[in-house]
């Protein structure tokens, strides 16, 4: 038996074919499917194409394809579930099964191979979600970044642009933060960044690209920015630790929580911080680490609709035949 797994972001969208045993058949990658910001028609197309591809890759293989799940942006309500699968559906026949979820179950999946546990994803936005053992399910922020996002890279690039204007304004002390942005921006003064960032097509990306800059503050003990990824880590830890007490009763149990996005590329730096505040809650976790791409949880989470145990060997196997990691 076959199932097909779908990860859909913002910019890309991967599905892979694979058996019951992880073997994966076929792969394919094509542009974003976030039915939010792209819009209904983009997302047809991109849909189309990914599905064409998959069957030109694995004919025979695809016939066999007996569950579909696609784990999507933007599918956090039925609305966009129901419009997602309105445009799969035709492209099976009627036997295959479809479900549209959250993509934060594919990010989870990929580190828990599908057992309960919290994935915290942080990139740009930022959001806690989890599946406990009874598979109830519960998120915490993810609400995005003028009321929320605390702990992503656009709360700590911004917490950067504000600790360098306060303390340009003598309401802060001194910070390299200040340098390093002028720097950055290649200008004379900080002021001068201000249209570049106000006039930017995407503000909110280019103000979370500025976490590297803080990163490197950190790195040359500048405590405005230490202050600023301690402050951004606790909240992680703390929205992690509240997701734990919602889903988790027993309190002694060591849950597994998953770090997903580009933030975690410098865990070392937001480590002490997170799992300080975690500890402080009384919470036990194993801090992991994804094993598969989020397509593969997908792949995961297909398995599990049809019931299908996953075995000690299905790591092993999905990994040596995902040709192109």
């Amino acid at each position: 038996m076959y199932v097909l797994g779908i990860d859909g972001g913002g910019t890309k969208t991967t599905g892979i074919i694979a058996t019951s045993k992880g073997e994966v058949v076929a792969k394919a990658t094509v542009g974003g499917t976030n039915i939010n910001s792209t819009g209904k028609i983009a997302v047809q197309s991109e849909l189309q194409k990914l599905i064409r591809e998959l069957k030109e890759l694995a004919p025979q293989n695809f016939l066999l394809v007996k569950r579909v799940f696609a784990g999507m942006a933007g599918a956090g309500n039925i609305t966009n579930q129901d419009a997602l699968k309105a445009i799969l559906q035709p492209l099976f026949s009627s036997e295959v099964s479809i479900t549209i979820d959250h993509d934060a179950i594919t990010a989870l999946y990929s580190g828990t191979i599908g057992k309960p546990g919290i994935v915290q994803i942080a990139g740009t936005g930022a959001i806690t979600y989890g599946v406990n053992e009874a598979s109830d399910r519960a998120r915490v922020g993810g609400w995005g970044h003028l009321f929320g996002d605390q702990g992503s890279g656009y709360a700590i690039g911004r917490d950067a642009l504000e600790a360098a204007f306060k303390a340009r304004d003598g309401l802060m002390e001194q910070t390299l933060l200040s340098d390093l942005l002028i720097q950055h921006f290649n200008k004379e003064e900080l002021p001068d960044i201000i249209p570049v960032i106000y006039q930017a097509d995407n503000p909110k990306k280019l103000i979370s690209s500025l976490t590297v800059l803080v990163m490197k503050a950190v790195e040359r003990n500048d405590l405005l920015a230490k202050h600023i990824i301690d402050h951004n880590g606790a909240e992680l830890g703390m929205a992690i630790s509240a997701l734990v007490k919602q889903l988790f009763s027993q309190r002694n149990v060591v849950i597994r929580v998953v770090l997903v996005g580009g933030l975690f590329n410098r865990y070392d730096i937001l480590k002490e911080s997170i799992e300080r505040t975690i500890k402080n809650e009384g919470i036990h976790v194993d801090i992991i680490f994804p094993k598969i791409l989020p397509a593969g949880g997908a792949v995961v989470a297909a398995l599990l609709e049809e019931n299908i145990e996953i075995d000690e060997y299905f790591l092993e196997t999905f990994n040596r035949t995902n040709y192109d990691n």
